[in-house]
């Protein structure tokens, strides 16, 4: 593959291109696949990059710390080849510098501007509520309670990317650029889907169902390995990623990779799918959840704090479904009519304790 290939692939990619070398990226990127892969990589690494920090760069600074740590191609991880610097000119080194740069030193995240600094759209949704809405290209979103989603002001035309921390149901719309969702720690690639993401950033797990079609998952999956490595995830199918319960733990941002307990791919009954999509239809379903996970899920759908007198009761499993139930203490009270549990509630605050309620009613 040419170099100037490559050059054009990332100016356009990194919008830099004039009409006359959008024109002809597009005819280079069309014409292999090799060429389509080398985009898609440009892409999702661009994409990445935007969404950690946003900030100015300084070309000559860039410039400088792109010659100090000098990239280089290793053919077997499909990473950029800059060996042959001499061949390019300081334009372009700085245009794939921007693009690569940042993704490859973790600790310094910026974001490329030229004339006008980048702008993005950023929806929260407050705890106990559910909004739906379009984004700019068509695709439709249901966004959970507690979630927050942004995408730049390019969406839809180069770019069809979004950042979530929370939990989304995604219907892609039908478009020529890929579709990606970034969450704290995971890269999800849509091939044509409808499919929900969880990703709460203070949650001890990570998952993602897909309804219709196929989808790509990218991070640190393997439990043995440093490595990122790549999934896919096909119709009906679930992929669960468990990380260790630790109290001090805060966040995933805090987990590291050893901390990962559990790594799978599930196959779904039509019947399973509610209990990952239920919640767009105000339907919560819990199927052997443990409480640990019942109660981030309650207290983001009805606003609340709860508060485990008796911390044994986190493994506390539950199954049961609640359609329509806009009050907590009515969830509550059928909780307790089909466990041992009781419960005291104080304006926002909710006490769980264990009690002998089923042995009182002689179940």
């Amino acid at each position: 593959m040419k170099e100037i290939d490559k050059v054009l692939i990332t100016k356009y990619v990194t919008r830099q291109a004039n009409e006359e070398e959008i024109a002809m990226a597009k005819h280079i990127i069309g014409s292999s696949k090799v060429h389509e892969e080398f985009y898609l990589q440009i892409y999702e690494t661009w994409q990445r990059s935007i969404y950690y920090k946003i900030g100015f760069i300084d070309s000559e600074e860039a410039y400088s710390e792109f010659l100090r740590k000098a990239i280089h191609k290793n053919p077997g991880n499909g990473s950029l080849s800059l060996i042959n610097l001499r061949n390019l000119s300081i334009a372009a080194i700085l245009l794939i510098f921007c693009a690569f740069a940042i993704y490859f030193n973790s600790s310094v995240f910026l974001n490329y501007k030229q004339g006008s600094e980048l702008t993005f759209t950023e929806i929260k949704v407050p705890k106990g509520i559910v909004r739906k809405l379009v984004l700019p290209d068509g695709t439709k979103v249901s966004v959970n309670a507690g979630s927050i989603i942004k995408y730049n002001n390019d969406f839809g035309k180069t770019s069809r990317a979004v950042y979530l921390n929370g939990e989304a149901y995604f219907d892609i719309a039908k478009g020529d650029v890929p579709f990606i969702v970034n969450t704290d720690n995971y890269t999800i690639r849509d091939i044509g889907t409808v499919f929900n993401v969880k990703a709460y950033s203070d949650d001890l797990s990570f998952e993602t169902m897909v309804i219709e079609g196929e989808v790509q998952i990218e991070g640190k999956l393997n439990i043995d390995s440093d490595n990122a490595q790549k999934v896919s995830v096909k119709k009906q199918q679930v992929f669960k990623l468990n990380y260790a319960s630790d109290d001090k733990v805060e966040n995933l941002s805090d987990i590291q990779l050893s901390d990962i307990v559990e790594v799978k791919v599930q196959k779904l009954s039509p019947s399973q799918l509610e209990e990952y999509t239920g919640w767009t239809e105000d339907l919560l379903v819990f199927d052997g959840k443990s409480f640990q996970e019942i109660i981030k899920i309650i207290e983001r759908r009805y606003d609340v704090e709860i508060v485990l007198e008796d911390t044994n009761l986190k493994n506390y499993e539950y199954s049961g479904s609640f359609r329509n139930i806009n009050d907590v203490e009515k969830a509550l009270k059928i909780m307790k009519e089909t466990t041992d549990l009781d419960y005291e509630k104080n304006g926002r605050v909710i006490t769980i304790r264990h009690s002998d309620n089923l042995k009182d009613k002689g179940l």
